[in-house]
C-alpha cells in the first residue's frame, strides 16, 4: 500500500497514542520547489510522507502538524513554529511523540538537541526521527548525541565553506545573494554551463538611475523622491509571499547609499570591481553622498519644498529700493485644502509692500517671458556651426585634459597608500580608515571614468547638444509641454533671475538673461538685451566670447548625456 500524500490528518479523539509532526525547510525558496505537485513544495511533502509512515509504525495518530516555512535560524529559540509545538505539548498532555524527519532538520547544535530532549522527556514525550533508528537505552542515547555533534560539525564546516566560496565569488566580481533593485537574478549559458548571475532589470533600472540623478541636484527630499518614483511606476520585485509595492523611504535611502549601482561590490568592509553593469557614474554617486551627508548632520532634516520657480524669483520693489530680496515658496493649509504662495522675504520683516502672490498667478506670466527667447532659424544655424567648431577644439585639447586627470589620479593613489600605512600603524580606527579608503576608491573610479571619455562619446554629446539647440526655435511650446523638472532646467539655462512686480493689480515678470544666453545671441547676430552690462569691460570679440560659451555647452555633453533632461516632455522621450 502506497504511503498517503498531502497534509497530515489531525485527530485528537481516537484511542491511539497521539503524536505531533514537525516539518521544516531552511529557506522560503524550498517551499516553492515542485509546488505544482504539492502546495508546500517537494521538500515538505517528502518529509510529511516519511513522518506519517513513522507515526503508523508507532501505532499513533497525528494530533497536529507544524510546518516551519523557511526559518534559517541556528537555534531553537528563533524558530516560531517549534516554539508553538512546545507550547502545544504543554497544553495537551495526551501527546506522547514528537516526530521529525531527521535530527539535522531540527537541531543545528548539540546543546539545543540535549536540552529539548530533556524537556520533552520530563513531560513524558519522546522525540522520534523518521529516518534514523537509534533504538532505546544508553547506547541509543550515545548514538543520538554523536549524531547531534556530527551534525553541528557539519553545519560549521558548511558555513565556513560557504564563506570562502562567497568571498572568492566577490573577488572575481560576482554578486552574492538576491539582486539589488534594478537588477535581476538570472541563469545564463556560459560555454554550455548554466551559471547564476545578475542582469539589468530594464523595467526598473532606468528609474533607479533617474533617482540618483535627481537626488544629486539637491532639489528633492527622500520623501519627495519616493512619491515621484511611485508616480513613475517604480515598485519592488514581487515574490511568492509578497506582491510588488512602492519603494519605501527607508529602502530608497539604502539604495542611494549603496555603491553597488556604480559597478562595485562592498563586501566585508572592502570594495571589489563587479562584473555587473553600472547604472550610475561614480561622479553622480559621490554627489548623492554629499547631499545625504549634508542633510544628515545634526539638526538638518531631509525636507525640501520644491517648485520649479524656487530661487529664481526676485522682488521688483525691493530691487528698485536698492536691496535684493527673493520670493520664497510657502504652502499654507486652510479652507479644506493646501494653497501655494510666493512671498518676498523682506515682507516677512515688514520692509516690502509686495503682496502674497498665488503660485498660479506667477506661473502664467512666466510663459510669455520664455516664449520671447525664441531664436530665429538663421541664429540657430550659426550656433550649430559654432558648436561644431568648438567640438573640434575640445578634441584637440583633450590630451591636456587627460594629463591633468592622470595627475589627479596619482594624487588619489598616493592618498590611498597613506591611508593603508595609517591602518598598519593603528593611528586611526579601522572603521574610519575603511570609510576614507572607500571614498578615495570611488573618487579614483570617477577620474578613471573621465579618462575613458573617447572622441566618439564627445561627438555623441555634441550631436545631442545640437538636437537640443534645434528645440530653442520655439521654447514657449517646449515649456508648455515640459515637466516641472525640465521647466526648471530651461529657466536656469535662460535666466539668472526673474523679477516680479505688481502694477495695476496685475503681475508682471521680466527676466535677466544669463551671460551665456546673451553670447549665444551674439553668435546668431541677435541683440543681447539683458545682462549686457556684465560684459562691457571685455575686450574679446563677440565671436570669440560666443565660441568660449559654446565650448562650455558642448563640453557638458562629454559623457554622452545632457544636463537638460527631456524625459518629461511628451513626444521627446
Amino acid at each position: 500500500m502506497n504511503a498517503p500524500t498531502g497534509r497530515a490528518p489531525e485527530d485528537g479523539h481516537t484511542g491511539l497514542a497521539q503524536a505531533v509532526v514537525y516539518l521544516r525547510v531552511s529557506t522560503p525558496r524550498q517551499l516553492h520547489t515542485a509546488a505544482d505537485i504539492d502546495e508546500d513544495g517537494n521538500s515538505i511533502a517528502t518529509q510529511r510522507v516519511e513522518a506519517l509512515r513513522k507515526v503508523r509504525e508507532l501505532r499513533a495518530t497525528v494530533a497536529k502538524e507544524f510546518v516551519e516555512p523557511g526559518q534559517s535560524a541556528q537555534t531553537i529559540s528563533k524558530r516560531t513554529e517549534f516554539k508553538r509545538l512546545l507550547r502545544y505539548v504543554d497544553e495537551h498532555p495526551q501527546v506522547k511523540y514528537v516526530v521529525i524527519y531527521m535530527r539535522s532538520r531540527v537541531f543545528r547544535n548539540f546543546t539545543d538537541a540535549a536540552i529539548t530532549k530533556r524537556q520533552l522527556l520530563e513531560k513524558g514525550v519522546r522525540l522520534i526521527s523518521a529516518k534514523e533508528e537509534f533504538g532505546e537505552g544508553y547506547m541509543a542515547d550515545a548514538m543520538e548525541a554523536i549524531t547531534d555533534i556530527m551534525n553541528e560539525v557539519q553545519v560549521r564546516m558548511n558555513g565556513e565553506d560557504v564563506k570562502v566560496k562567497m568571498a572568492h565569488k566577490v573577488e572575481q566580481g560576482g554578486t552574492v545573494g538576491r539582486a539589488k533593485l534594478g537588477y535581476l537574478n538570472v541563469r545564463k549559458d556560459f560555454n554550455g554551463r548554466l551559471v547564476n548571475t545578475v542582469d539589468v532589470d530594464y523595467e526598473r533600472a532606468p528609474l533607479v538611475a533617474w533617482a540618483f540623478e535627481q537626488y544629486a541636484t539637491g532639489r528633492y527630499s527622500i520623501s519627495q523622491m519616493t512619491h515621484m518614483l511611485e508616480e513613475r511606476g517604480l515598485t519592488t520585485r514581487p515574490s511568492p509571499s509578497r506582491p510588488a509595492q512602492a519603494v519605501s523611504r527607508s529602502r530608497l535611502a539604502l539604495i542611494l547609499r549603496n555603491p553597488y549601482y556604480t559597478g562595485v561590490i562592498r563586501y566585508k568592509g572592502s570594495l571589489y570591481v563587479g562584473r555587473h553593469e553600472p547604472l550610475v557614474s561614480k561622479e553622480t554617486f559621490l554627489k548623492v553622498q554629499e547631499v545625504l551627508d549634508h542633510r544628515n548632520r545634526k539638526g538638518d532634516r531631509d525636507i525640501v519644498h520644491f517648485h520649479y520657480l524656487k530661487g529664481l524669483l526676485h522682488c521688483g520693489p525691493c530691487k528698485d529700493a536698492g536691496r535684493t530680496s527673493r520670493l520664497v515658496y510657502s504652502q499654507n493649509a486652510g479652507n479644506g485644502g493646501t494653497y501655494e504662495y510666493l512671498v518676498c522675504t523682506a515682507r516677512q520683516h515688514k520692509e516690502c509692500s509686495l503682496p502674497w502672490l498665488r503660485v498660479e498667478q506667477i506661473e502664467g506670466e512666466v510663459l510669455p517671458v520664455v516664449a520671447a527667447e525664441a531664436l530665429s532659424p538663421d541664429a540657430i544655424e550659426d550656433i550649430r556651426d559654432a558648436v561644431n567648431k568648438s567640438i573640434a577644439n575640445i578634441l584637440a585639447q583633450d590630451r591636456d585634459v587627460k594629463a591633468q586627470l592622470t595627475k589627479q589620479l596619482r594624487k588619489l593613489e598616493a592618498q590611498e597608500e597613506r591611508l593603508i600605512e595609517l591602518a598598519a600603524t593603528g593611528s586611526l580606527p579601522i572603521a574610519k580608515i575603511r570609510e576614507r579608503i572607500e571614498k578615495t576608491t570611488l573618487q579614483k573610479e570617477a577620474v578613471l571614468e573621465q579618462l575613458e571619455v573617447t572622441a566618439d562619446r564627445l561627438q555623441y554629446g555634441s550631436d545631442t547638444a545640437l538636437a537640443y539647440i534645434d528645440l530653442l526655435g520655439d521654447p514657449g511650446e517646449l515649456y508648455k509641454r515640459a515637466s516641472d523638472t525640465v521647466r526648471r532646467d530651461l529657466l536656469t539655462a535662460y535666466f539668472d533671475s526673474l523679477t516680479v512686480r505688481v502694477e495695476d493689480n496685475r503681475v508682471h515678470v521680466s527676466g535677466e538673461r544669463r551671460a551665456i544666453n546673451n553670447r549665444l545671441r551674439e553668435v546668431g547676430g541677435e541683440t543681447a538685451i539683458a545682462g549686457e552690462q556684465d560684459n562691457q569691460g571685455e575686450t574679446e570679440t563677440p565671436h570669440s566670447r560666443a565660441g568660449s560659451s559654446v565650448r562650455s555647452i558642448a563640453s557638458s555633453f562629454d559623457h554622452g548625456s545632457s544636463n537638460v533632461r527631456m524625459a518629461g516632455v511628451p513626444g521627446l522621450e
